[in-house]
């Protein structure tokens, strides 16, 4: 009568849990007794080893369950950068088009976006985009803009191509090449399974014809994770603060084709005409010019030793 409920509780189904020196099996620890020891001996070895079996596989189930936290862990934080933003109310300026200051010289500011960098996980990404970020680089991303919006899910900036017409200039391949991109390590290590994903947009580059060193950049918007980023984008970083700049940015308007264009771009795209892909690739595009009027970046002198986790 006392071993029939925890017989219930201890098998419904067979387990085998491996110990520093025996193999224990579940079923056996609760197993009816067979010796010839008397009742109350055979019930109370019982009751031990079945006790015994539960309690490895609770551990088990734990120190399992903490491997598996520790692998999808934040990575270590080696720099932190700013992206001020502003918006005009046009794309660029005609009578700028051909000359500096493409983009309005007073846009509405919507704030700043602050960054935390993944240096270990992404090295020569987070080298190229530290680049992009202080003062004095051979490239920078201050007058560029934010150049797609995919609702509910990321904004992309950092479009390589002329700085008249707020693009980033491209960076010497020959002195950054970027060899994160032929590393499968730097695709695992992060997913992007939160807003604020800082993640180096490959994808978004190659339906743009960027084949130089990279320097697109996506941050996702929320509220889900986008797992189809993941394996062909680099997670470098994170948002800190400013997803409230972040929202502001996605939210923007993009240009919307009519009923007929989508129409006639299905049927393209039905009989496989590649001009179908990049007539979509417009309609993300937002009608406003989202400016990054400032960056900074800051190393992170001092770090904690666990990972992910950096000192104040």
């Amino acid at each position: 009568m006392i071993c029939a409920p925890v017989r219930v509780a201890c098998a419904p189904r067979r387990a085998r849990l491996v110990a520093p020196r025996a193999v224990v099996d579940v079923d056996d620890a609760c197993a009816p007794p067979t010796s010839s020891a008397p009742p109350a001996a055979r019930t109370t070895r019982r009751l031990w080893g079945c006790a015994s079996a539960m309690a490895m596989a609770s551990y088990s189930s734990t120190s399992t369950s903490r491997d598996a936290h520790a692998a999808f862990d934040t990575p270590r934080v080696t720099h932190r950068a700013f992206l001020d933003v502003g918006a005009c109310d046009t794309i660029v300026r005609a009578d700028k088009a051909l000359g500096d200051g493409a983009v309005c010289s007073e846009p509405m500011m919507f704030g700043r976006i602050e960054l935390e960098l993944y240096g270990d996980a992404a090295p020569a990404t987070v080298r190229n985009f530290i680049e992009l970020c202080r003062d004095g680089g051979e490239s920078t991303l201050r007058g560029t803009t934010f150049h797609k919006i995919q609702a509910g899910e990321y904004v992309v900036a950092g479009k390589s191509g002329s700085s008249k017409l707020a693009m980033v200039t491209p960076l010497a391949s020959e002195k950054w090449r970027n060899t994160d991109v032929l590393s499968s390590r730097a695709f695992d290590y992060a997913r992007h399974f939160r807003p604020g994903t800082l993640s180096l947009a490959l994808e978004s580059a190659q339906a743009d014809g960027d084949y130089g060193v990279p320097t697109q950049f996506l941050i996702t918007t929320g509220p889900a994770p986008v797992p189809r980023l993941d394996g062909s984008n680099i997670v470098f970083g994170r948002v800190t603060r400013g997803l409230d700049v972040v929202s502001r940015v996605a939210s923007t308007p993009t240009f919307q084709p009519s009923d007929t264009a989508r129409a006639y771009n299905a049927l393209a795209n039905f009989v496989g005409d590649s001009r179908a892909s990049k007539a979509r690739a417009a309609w993300s595009k937002p009608t406003r010019a989202l400016v990054i009027t400032a960056t900074g970046v800051e190393s992170v002198a001092n770090t904690d030793a666990d990972a992910g986790k950096a000192s104040p």
